[in-house]
């Protein structure tokens, strides 16, 4: 694929990478997209189920006048999302290693 100029830095250095079996791209096929959008739609329900649930409490603590609690309510929802986040993450590596 010469095309008569010389090749820039960046080519050459993906073409490095390229060759190193350990940044080889790995074309994912139709299952695996698939099997993806699955996994993530599904967290993405997790999520916003997540974050109807913590809406609800948090109202409650906040109609309440507890600060103390919206606040920890919210530190709650900020980390179960960040669970949820790595799973989906995890799940989906796996589904990309397969095959």
């Amino acid at each position: 694929m010469s095309s008569g100029r010389p090749k820039s830095a960046l080519e050459l250095a993906l073409e490095k990478l390229d060759a190193q079996e350990e940044f080889k791209v790995k074309k994912l096929t139709d299952d695996q997209r698939n099997e993806i959008a699955e996994v993530r739609n599904r967290y993405r329900s997790k999520i916003a189920e997540t974050e109807i649930a913590f809406q609800g409490k948090l109202r409650q603590a906040a109609a309440s006048g507890k600060r103390d609690q919206v606040e920890e309510l919210k530190s709650q929802m900020a980390q179960e999302k960040q669970r949820l986040q790595s799973q989906m993450e995890a799940e989906v590596e796996k589904v990309r290693n397969r095959g």
